[in-house]
């Protein structure tokens, strides 16, 4: 049993800020705080970091309450420690220690090496930003091996980071389980009563439990099945074991890595492997994780969520948290417990090949009156198709009034418009950015509206739209490049284009007005 100051059951190794202020904690008294509902968080964490931490401090927790049978997290930090020495098995403390200079041994996030020596283990990183899943190739929007006097909890992030939501990285390095494909992302969708640290990790547990009996009969996992799978050996050459000898609940590791002690440094080993340590490719991401996810194709195939490099756009967003094709993760339902004023967590860091796409995170505050709404299957889907429509009639000013009248523009007014013309996209991707910040807002009201009045909802949307699309048709006659002796005439005709093609696309803003005899009259309306 290792008494190395690298012990996260013994030793004070994180930094933590609450009621209190700054102070030192070991892992046991970090869980007795959040399982006890006091207001914590990590100063030392990196955003990125954030929801690989809060997973597995998620999946230990109800690991735990589920091994005892007893659902309370309001356990002392003695009472933690011993379970959490429990879960380890035989491996025992040397499974919470940071670095283990015996490699026949396991040590924190990290599998025994079979041969007992250090063998193919090479230097892989000598601080904890080099070792973690995020890659920079530029080197310019996040500066790397910045972090030359790390403490013990920033290997400790990094480490979590890195065996539970990396993927693959080039021959040898492969991924973990619970993500679409080698170049997925391993996204958190969830709903929570707040942003704090304790409520969200007790409301997470409860959802893990919840579904417990579902994950053994859906994914046929192993009751009382391998849970800490870095307490298991492993020597790269094949799968370590099947998905089906795992808990429901189970934490993974996907790289063979060592932590060693050099003079008063820790640096980092690795050695490559020749298959992923869970044989889970077959699974498409589907493993039952509650905060991924999960899309069924038209031939009934599962798979989970990976997010483009566009992000956690309103488009995405609303897809997946309304989309008919989407099972409806169980994080990500809105439950009676969550209160009046929930919010919807969204976070991922999109992945390429070979390289990383950007850490993205939206937080979407639900008003009162919404709840009811996602909680009931029905209005969900009827919100959900509204929300469609609307993403279809912000396409509808793009490709309709905007971009003609912007082609117009920059084209000098020609005989025939080229509609290939991509100069116009960058005032087409501002008013889609402008759409992001208020879509969400918008939808709330307006659906609220439409069960009184319909018409009245959808003539706000064209309204709000409008104004969005001619704020990027002014900028773009102020700012743009065009030929002077034709400026004049560029401009008029950029403009009727616009309010032309506004008054034939948005019926509901422009409605029709008719003459004397009845005949429809094309002259611009009154109310926009």
């Amino acid at each position: 049993m290792s008494t190395t100051p690298s012990c996260l059951l013994q030793h004070d190794l994180f930094t933590i800020r609450g009621p209190k202020g700054p102070e030192d904690a070991s892992l046991p008294e970090v869980l007795d705080l959040l399982g006890t509902g006091v207001d914590i968080d990590f100063p030392a964490l990196r955003p990125h970091q954030a929801h690989p931490w809060h997973a597995f401090l998620v999946q230990l927790g109800a690991l735990v309450a589920a091994r005892s049978g007893e659902s309370t997290l309001a356990r002392s930090a003695d009472a933690w420690r011993e379970a959490l020495l429990e879960l380890a098995g035989d491996a025992g403390e040397d499974a919470w220690t940071l670095t283990n200079d015996d490699p026949a041994s396991v040590a924190f996030m990290q599998v025994a090496v079979p041969e007992g020596e250090w063998g193919r283990y090479k230097l892989a990183a000598e601080t904890p930003d080099d070792l973690d899943m995020l890659v920079t190739a530029k080197n310019h929007d996040v500066k790397q091996h910045q972090m030359a006097a790390a403490r013990p909890e920033h290997w400790i992030y990094a480490l979590v980071t890195l065996q539970t939501f990396q993927g693959f990285s080039g021959r040898g390095n492969y991924g973990v389980g619970r993500m679409n494909s080698g170049f997925g992302s391993r996204p958190g969708f969830a709903a929570a009563p707040g942003l704090g640290w304790a409520e969200r990790f007790q409301r997470d547990v409860a959802v893990w439990l919840e579904t417990r009996d579902d994950l053994l009969r859906i994914h046929e996992y192993a009751d009382q099945g391998q849970a800490l799978l870095w307490s298991l050996e492993w020597d790269g050459e094949a799968p370590r074991l099947p998905l089906t000898a795992c808990d429901p609940f189970f934490i993974e590791v996907c790289r063979r890595v060592r932590l060693r002690t050099e003079g008063e440094a820790i640096v980092a080993y690795g050695a490559p492997s020749n298959s992923p340590f869970l044989p889970a490719k077959e699974r498409l991401g589907n493993t039952g994780d509650i905060w991924t996810p999960v899309k069924v194709d038209d031939k009934s195939v599962a798979s989970a969520l990976t997010v483009s490099p566009s992000g956690l756009t309103y488009r995405k967003l609303q897809d997946v948290i309304f989309g008919d094709a989407w099972q409806y993760q169980p994080a990500l339902r809105v439950r009676t417990e969550d209160g009046t004023h929930p919010v919807l967590v969204a976070q991922v860091m999109v992945r390429g090949q070979g390289k990383t796409e950007g850490y993205h995170e939206r937080r979407l505050p639900l008003p009162t009156e919404s709840t009811g709404w996602l909680r009931t299957p029905s209005t969900r889907s009827r919100l959900g198709h509204f929300a469609q429509s609307r993403v279809e009639r912000v396409g509808d000013v793009q490709r309709r009034i905007l971009k003609p009248a912007l082609c117009a523009l920059l084209q000098g007014a020609p005989d025939d418009l080229d509609l290939r013309d991509d100069r116009p996209q960058r005032w087409l991707d501002r008013l889609d950015r402008g759409v992001d910040q208020i879509f969400f807002q918008e939808l709330w009201s307006d659906f609220a509206l439409s069960d009184q009045d319909s018409t009245e909802a959808d003539k706000r949307w064209e309204k709000t739209l409008y104004d969005l699309a001619k704020t990027q048709l002014d900028d773009a006659i102020r700012s743009a490049a065009v030929p002077e002796a034709r400026a004049y005439r560029a401009i008029a005709t950029a403009e009727m284009r616009f309010e032309g093609s506004a008054r034939k696309t948005l019926k509901k803003l422009f409605p029709p007005t008719f003459d004397a005899e009845g005949a429809a009259d094309d002259r611009p309306a009154t109310n926009a």
